[in-house]
């Protein structure tokens, strides 16, 4: 059969045997070519595969490795509750340094703005002319007085003494009279309660009962106002003082929808009034289980796999610890 096709061959014109060995000469490099593409397939694959295979084996192989398995209890949000409230006066009375009449006069004011005051303290003097009503009583006064002595300079009838009964109701109503003149002379304006004096920009003066903090709370936590309860206030720049609830209204001054009552809580420390504050109800902190106490006051904290050390202040209860402080809801305690 080559004998035949190189006797073919030989007996072919010369340009079509130039145009045949091309022909064979192309095919010939093709399957050359295909052959090193197929092998460069073959190869990439093979790496690809030992890629995978280096990250599956190899992250497995350090999850086996380093990966704890650890027991965890996370710490529950505790039983703190939270209102809302406004300092407030206890009371507030109306007083007035304004004259009553035409001829009385302010004579002295004996408070200024913002001064503490005690119930009874002379705040404002007024002065009015009453010489000639004084004048009238007083010899209303001399006049029974000088019948009441004639009486004990006499002998004692029964008509005499009916006469004395008169004279001495008479000296009482009269001298009862000059007080009640004396004090329309010399009128002073007392303190109602104890408190804080104000005058408004309107010119109205009060005096301000101390100062407690009201809040109101709905129907649905009212139980949650437990009076004599101590509690934490927390002012507006951040800082804390201790109070404790002093009075909860048992009838409700809303009750559209739902019904709310106003609550007090008194302070040792004294606030400005108007100021806003939260009130902290005080708990036992928050509960954990004692496997996840270790020693010291000392717990574990589970972030990203890993142990850290925690100290914290807690109380003990039963077989429960109380942590007052350095936990939060949501952390993860290490279990032993």
């Amino acid at each position: 059969m080559l004998y035949f096709f190189v006797f073919k061959f030989d007996s072919m014109p010369n340009n079509v045997k130039l145009k045949t060995v091309m022909l064979l000469g192309i095919s010939k490099f093709g399957e050359i070519i295909m052959k090193k593409v197929k092998i460069s397939i073959w190869g990439i694959n093979v790496i690809l595969i030992a890629i995978i295979l280096f990250l599956v084996l190899g992250k497995g192989f350090n999850n086996g490795n380093n990966k704890v398995d650890y027991k965890t209890y996370t710490v529950q949000r505790d039983n703190t509750n939270y209102f809302n409230g406004i300092v407030q006066e206890t009371d507030k009375r109306v007083v007035s340094d304004e004259p009553k009449s035409e001829d009385e006069s302010l004579v002295a004011t004996r408070v200024i703005n913002g001064q503490e005051v005690t119930k009874g303290q002379i705040l404002f003097s007024f002065y009015k002319n009453m010489g000639s009503d004084i004048s009238e009583v007083n010899a209303e006064i001399h006049q029974a007085q000088l019948a009441i002595q004639d009486y004990n300079s006499s002998e004692k009838k029964t008509a005499d003494q009916i006469e004395l009964s008169k004279n001495q109701e008479m000296l009482t109503e009269a001298q009862a009279k000059l007080t009640k003149l004396n004090q329309a002379q010399n009128r002073e304006v007392l303190a109602p309660i104890s408190g804080t004096y104000y005058k408004d920009d309107s010119g109205r003066s009060y005096i301000y009962g101390a100062p407690v903090i009201q809040g109101n709370v709905n129907e649905y936590s009212l139980n949650k106002i437990k009076i004599g309860s101590d509690v934490t206030v927390i002012k507006n720049d951040g800082s804390k003082i201790s109070g404790n609830y002093e009075q909860k209204d048992t009838i409700p001054y809303s009750t559209n929808n739902v019904s709310y009552y106003h609550f007090r809580v008194s302070t040792d420390e004294k606030l400005p009034y108007g100021m806003h504050v939260q009130i902290k109800t005080e708990t036992d902190g928050y509960k954990i289980p004692a496997k996840a106490v270790w020693s010291n006051d000392t717990v574990y904290l589970l972030k990203n796999n890993k142990k850290h050390k925690q100290q914290v202040t807690m109380t003990k209860k039963g077989q429960s610890y109380h942590v007052i402080d350095g936990l939060k809801a949501g952390d993860k305690l290490v279990l032993k």
